[in-house]
């Protein structure tokens, strides 16, 4: 397995971790030696209520067993999504009552610039540096660490980044800003 992995699949860092796992179950990993390990990165935080647990596996199935995958762009009144968005919309301002739904940080991040841009007819974007959204073209845009970076020029124009707690690069922000992306928690970057 281990030789395949390499010959196979796209490596994404220099030098992979390359442990084989053969289970996930609540905050365990368990490798193919059957050694244990525990996940603090929640795959990614990704699975922060653990892995497989039995409520989300039981709404899995009864969801396949229903239907996988349909059209999902407005197109077709999916009950799961319309109920999820109800609830959502109803925790929010009345302003903000629309919801639309992706499948992944980086997809959000793509759709928030598309979506400040166009509501606000402005068209300089603003991050910190050392930030990471994602790893699509705009969200790599966004990230202020070259070395992430580099290797994937030219990238989207009119994005500025400036650093975190700095009141002087503030002044970046001016009326031509459509938004201000930034990480609370910062993370990979």
């Amino acid at each position: 397995m281990r030789e395949d992995f390499f010959r196979f699949l796209a490596q994404t860092t220099n030098e992979p971790v390359a442990l084989e796992f053969r289970l996930a179950d609540g905050c365990w990993l368990e490798g193919a030696d059957g050694q244990k390990y525990l996940d603090f990165i929640s795959g990614i935080s990704v699975s922060n209520l653990g892995h497989r647990p039995n409520f989300i596996l039981d709404a899995v199935k009864n969801q396949v067993d229903t239907y996988a995958h349909l059209n999902v762009y407005g197109e077709y009144i999916l009950s799961p999504q319309v109920e999820l968005a109800k609830r959502l919309a109803s925790v929010l301002p009345p302003s903000l009552s629309k919801v639309y739904f992706v499948n992944s940080g980086a997809e959000a991040v793509e759709g928030a610039m598309k979506l400040a841009k166009r509501h606000t007819r402005r068209y300089k974007i603003v991050s910190f540096k050392n930030a990471y959204h994602g790893s699509t073209q705009g969200a790599l845009s966004l990230m202020g660490n070259e070395t992430f970076k580099r290797h994937f020029r030219p990238l989207i124009p009119n994005i500025y980044h400036i650093e975190m707690n700095n009141y002087d690069d503030l002044s970046i922000i001016d009326k031509y800003t459509a938004a201000v992306f930034m990480e609370p928690i910062m993370g990979e970057a």
